[in-house]
C-alpha cells in the first residue's frame, strides 16, 4: 500500500482537488480512467459516479488503481475502523401508517338516499 505524506493528505480531504489529483495519478501510470473503468467492465461514468457519491464497488476499484485502501482515499466516508459511515440498504419504512381516504366521496347519506327513492315511487 502506498504510504502518502501531509500534502497529499490535505489534498484528499478536499473532494475537488481528489478528483483530479485522482486522475493525475492515473495518467501518471499511463491509463485513463476509462481504461480503468473497461478493465473491470463498466462504463467510465459509472466510474466516475464514485466522485460525487458513496459507491463502494467504485471506490474500490479508483483505490486499487491507486494501490491505495478506499478509507485512505475516502475517508470522510469511512470510520476510525474502516467501516462504511453511511446506511446501508434501503431505507427503513415507518412502522406506523396512516391509512387515508383518498376517493374523494364523503360518506354515502343512506337515510336521504332512502327519502328520494320513497318520494320517487
Amino acid at each position: 500500500m502506498r504510504r502518502l505524506d501531509s500534502t497529499t493528505k490535505q489534498l484528499i480531504q478536499d473532494p475537488i482537488k481528489r478528483r483530479a489529483w485522482v486522475k493525475y495519478q492515473i495518467h501518471m501510470q499511463g491509463l485513463t480512467m476509462a481504461q480503468v473503468a473497461a478493465a473491470v467492465g463498466v462504463d467510465r461514468r459509472t466510474l466516475y459516479q464514485v466522485f460525487r457519491k458513496p459507491y463502494p464497488r467504485m471506490e474500490k476499484v479508483v483505490a486499487e488503481a491507486l494501490g491505495m485502501t478506499p478509507q485512505v482515499l475516502f475517508p470522510e466516508r469511512y470510520d476510525a475502523d474502516g467501516l462504511p459511515n453511511r446506511m446501508m440498504g434501503r431505507p427503513q419504512k415507518s412502522i406506523t401508517k396512516t391509512v387515508k381516504n383518498n376517493t374523494g366521496r364523503k360518506g354515502r347519506n343512506v337515510q336521504a338516499d332512502t327519502k328520494t327513492r320513497q318520494e320517487a315511487a
